[in-house]
């Protein structure tokens, strides 16, 4: 019984691991294309989709800023990330 529930145990750890880079990225990926296709100003201006800082560059030097809500986790875990979403443009996106 002893070894079922660390079994159990250690399993659960993991299943609030960080995701791989390439996962996350996807996601990430997927919510800033999602904001290009339902922007059409954005869209039809793009210049530069900067997944590292989680940008979208359009228009004469119009930028749309993504960002993560913080969020508290237990003490040694990492994950997962919270989702990515929209925090401000520098110009008007309609």
């Amino acid at each position: 019984m002893k070894k079922s529930v660390i079994v159990l145990f250690l399993g659960f750890q993991f299943l609030f691991a960080a995701l791989p880079p390439q996962v996350q990225n996807e996601k990430d990926l997927k919510v800033m294309v999602a904001f290009i296709q339902s922007h059409p100003k954005v869209m039809a201006t793009l210049r530069v989709i900067d997944l590292e800082k989680k940008v979208i560059r359009f228009g004469a030097g119009c930028k749309v800023i993504f960002h993560r809500k913080e969020s508290l986790k237990p003490k040694g875990m990492v994950g997962p990330a919270a989702p990515l979403e929209f925090k401000r443009s520098t110009c008007l996106v309609e």
